[in-house]
């Protein structure tokens, strides 16, 4: 059975009657790009105090006052600050930021090359290889 179209508007399907609210209303809310804002983007913040001097970065601790901060910029300031005499947050802050070191994989065995195995399709019966 189909619903009338003027029965659907009005029915429980339309959780908005009224047609408020939404981008519409709010244009500036839009996010064109898809992306947080850099103010909310651990990543950014974090490539921010590290392009800072060593005095700036001091400094931005008591020039910037925890009311106009995000937590993004706050946890990426104590944890590029940790990094300075922590290997663990150092080695963290570099992965997060420049991306994790390529590792090689050893595909040997006890110094030999492994053998690559040729597949032969067979009947099943006596394992006989197929002939094309």
């Amino acid at each position: 059975m189909r619903v009338k179209k003027d029965e659907k508007k009005n029915s429980r399907y339309n959780c908005n009657p009224t047609g408020k609210g939404g981008f519409g209303d709010r244009p500036e809310d839009i996010n064109y790009a898809g992306r947080p804002d850099n103010e909310n983007s651990f990543m950014y913040w974090m490539n921010y105090f590290k392009s800072l001097t060593v005095e700036e970065f001091k400094l931005w601790e008591d020039v910037v006052p925890e009311g106009e901060r995000t937590m993004a910029a706050n946890l990426a300031y104590f944890r590029v600050s940790k990094a300075h005499n922590n290997l663990d947050e150092f080695r963290e802050v570099a992965d997060r930021t420049e991306g994790k070191a390529p590792q090689s994989l050893d595909f040997t065995s006890g110094g030999k090359p492994i053998p690559i195995l040729d597949y032969v399709k067979t009947t099943g019966e006596n394992d006989n290889p197929i002939k094309d």
